[in-house]
């Protein structure tokens, strides 16, 4: 899996806070995911953001769009994250492990974005009307979104669940080496 998502390009709309800029290219950089691209960034919150640990190197490597349209051009299918709340949502709207799937299905042929809007707004209905559909983590009511960083960790987790980590490739032996090493805990 790991040189399809090189196909897949996280796209952060109009994200204000370095924290939560920060806090997405270090959820990336964990997963695997190198191809992230910004719309219009309130430019101080991207300047400062460039000092996440761990995710420098994403960071300075990212792209720069003025339009949500520019940043996707190349892409095959385009996702929008939502929390849907009350709005009329013209796209059919997926739950995060379906619409996981299908992303996972796309990426063996192509290109993927997948937005994540401001933290204030969400995506626009203009931004969303870019998207094929709409991808929703399932939340409680009282709390329909999440914070732009976790967001963007949950749905990059959700894409690589199910793969076989370095744990489960290790050489013979190497399990139990790692297994005897483990702490246990007693309480």
């Amino acid at each position: 899996m790991a040189g399809v998502l090189d196909h897949l390009r996280v796209v952060l709309v109009a994200a204000r806070n370095p924290l939560n800029i920060g806090a997405a290219a270090r959820a990336m950089s964990n997963f695997g995911v190198m191809r992230l691209r910004v719309v219009n960034p309130y430019e101080v919150a991207f300047q400062e953001a460039r000092s996440a640990v761990g995710a420098a190197g994403l960071l300075a490597k990212a792209e720069q769009f003025e339009t949500v349209a520019e940043a996707i051009a190349d892409c095959r299918l385009v996702v929008g994250t939502t929390a849907a709340g009350p709005r009329d949502l013209q796209h059919r709207l997926l739950r995060l492990e379906e619409g996981a799937r299908a992303i996972k299905r796309q990426l063996k042929t192509g290109p993927v974005a997948l937005l994540f809007g401001s933290e204030r707004y969400g995506l626009s209905n203009d931004e969303m009307s870019h998207c094929h559909w709409a991808m929703r983590i399932p939340t409680r009511e009282a709390h329909g979104s999440m914070n732009l960083g976790q967001a963007v960790a949950v749905c990059l987790y959700e894409l690589i669940r199910g793969r076989k980590t370095a744990a489960a490739k290790a050489a013979p032996g190497q399990k139990e080496k790692a297994a005897a090493n483990r702490p246990t805990w007693s309480g």
